[in-house]
């Protein structure tokens, strides 16, 4: 059995590496084809790119503010090149930050030729005299081309994580397409500090983010209940990321014991069905579900108004510390010590609950940051309900 799992796993990567060098000679070819006509630089132009996650954007967007405040480039148009997964998010809160945007749906960018070349094309016809990929794990198949295509007289761009899974290619293949590199620590450092090393160095002044800020007060959202309550967001995009239904029901049964306080569960239309099967177990009118119900923006006001939230390791914790909410974390270490746990000096009020092999050397903070810094997979569900209740009783 184990053999055949191996086989299986080994067929399934030679199979991806295949499919990327075919995607990237469909890039050649498509770039080959957006280039053929000269496109003329226009000055003061800037281009940035982000294309990871929701929690990536919320940790990285207060130095978007340092850019366009900066010396360097406080009078250049400067368009945002996102993750539409984000999209409500920057267009509510970054709006007054942009001249234009430009999102990208990764599915289809990765998968779709026609949708990469109108893409592409979009970028190239713009002619930004300066791009800026800010990503410190760079993808080959995403912002590299991007930044490749757009032809601008400055292209910039992190020397990139230390994974060697990745960095052996960036070297081989992309490195060259940037026409500066801005070196950085090969260190694991938490997220926002990376950005504020990133920035600085480019912009070449100090910044002075602390931590994370998203002020909620223009966002509208009708609240299901009057009385206090907390959230729940039992979701995550991984599995192996996700606290069990059945210790969530445990967890919120023994809290709304103890306390007269309404619960509401929020996530993303994909967790529906994690949400559901909570709301059935408790059987309980002080429960509301608003699942898929929110927009992003709402989603943050939400927290915001928020008692506590409880989560797993997902963006809804880095929206709790931008807001000021207090939270319990449920984590398998995944990228300990650049995503979480929030360094003690941002005097972030969340709790992390970790496996106990990290909880047993959680004083040995650099052994821990070294081990599980790209991936965990650590049981999530070796975390006890007991733990996450006397972790949420001690923060209220």
């Amino acid at each position: 059995m184990e053999t055949k799992l191996a086989s299986d796993f080994s067929l399934k990567t030679y199979l991806i590496k295949v499919l990327n060098i075919f995607r990237l000679l469909i890039y050649q070819h498509i770039n080959l084809l957006i280039t053929l006509s000269k496109q003329k630089t226009q000055t003061k132009t800037l281009l940035l790119i982000r294309l990871d996650s929701i929690g990536d954007y919320v940790l990285i967007r207060n130095y978007l503010y340092s850019i366009k405040k900066s010396n360097k480039y406080t009078d250049y148009n400067i368009t945002l090149c996102g993750n539409q997964l984000w999209k409500d998010l920057s267009e509510t809160f970054d709006r007054d930050l942009f001249l234009d945007f430009i999102w990208v749906n990764r599915k289809k960018f990765n998968n779709n030729p026609f949708y990469k070349y109108n893409i592409l094309k979009r970028v190239y016809k713009k002619g930004f005299e300066v791009v800026i990929d800010t990503t410190f794990s760079r993808e080959i198949l995403f912002g590299d081309l991007i930044v490749k295509t757009s032809r601008a007289k400055q292209k910039i761009g992190s020397t990139g994580s230390p994974d060697s899974y990745v960095k052996w290619k960036r070297n081989l293949l992309t490195d060259k397409w940037y026409t500066k590199l801005i070196p950085q620590s090969s260190e694991n450092i938490f997220e926002f500090y990376r950005n504020k090393e990133f920035f600085e160095n480019i912009l070449q002044e100090k910044i002075d983010w602390l931590k994370p800020s998203l002020a909620c007060e223009i966002v509208k959202i009708n609240l299901p209940t009057s009385k206090e309550f907390i959230v729940i967001f039992p979701g995550a995009q991984e599995e192996k990321r996700r606290w069990s239904v059945e210790k969530f029901v445990i967890a919120i049964q023994a809290i709304m014991k103890r306390l007269n306080l309404d619960v509401i569960i929020a996530g993303s239309k994909s967790e529906i069905g994690i949400a559901e099967k909570i709301i059935y177990s408790l059987n309980t009118q002080r429960v509301f579900d608003m699942t898929g119900k929110t927009t992003l923006p709402q989603l943050a006001k939400l927290i915001s108004q928020s008692k506590v939230l409880i989560s797993n390791e997902t963006s809804a914790v880095h929206f709790a510390a931008a807001v000021g909410t207090p939270f319990v974390c449920i984590s398998n270490g995944n990228h300990f010590g650049r995503f979480n746990p929030y360094p003690e000096e941002m005097n972030i009020k969340g709790t992390y609950i970790y496996p106990p092999q990290i909880e047993n050397q959680i004083n040995n903070f650099r052994m821990l940051t070294q081990k599980y810094q790209f991936d965990s997979d650590l049981d999530i569900n070796s975390i006890s309900a007991d733990k996450v209740i006397s972790a949420f009783s001690q923060l209220l």
